[in-house]
């Protein structure tokens, strides 16, 4: 089976680093779980088609799988409850 490389926007490392320790161990290991069977996470649609996500309890992690390089670029980390519209505004400031 093969192992996906990752690669984090600037964004999610910064959000990552500024979790507590417990949720920093969960995302972790979620992203672990990530490099080894990218396709676990979902399918986003509508205007974040192309992306997928993971649910680590009441987290977010979204990312892109290039399988041509691949890797997995984790471009945003966060909790449900505000993460897609953070999402939205890094997105369009990424544009």
């Amino acid at each position: 089976m093969k192992s996906y490389h990752l690669r984090f926007t600037p964004e999610a490392a910064r959000l990552i680093a500024k979790l507590a320790p417990e949720v920093k161990r969960l995302i972790r290991s979620a992203i672990d779980d990530l490099r080894k069977d990218p396709y676990k996470g979902s399918e986003l649609v509508g205007e974040f088609a192309g992306y997928r996500y993971l649910k680590p309890r009441r987290y977010r992690v979204i990312y892109r799988v290039n399988e041509e390089e691949s890797f997995l670029e984790i471009y945003h980390v966060g909790h449900r409850r505000d993460v897609y519209e953070t999402l939205r505004t890094l997105l369009q400031s990424l544009s």
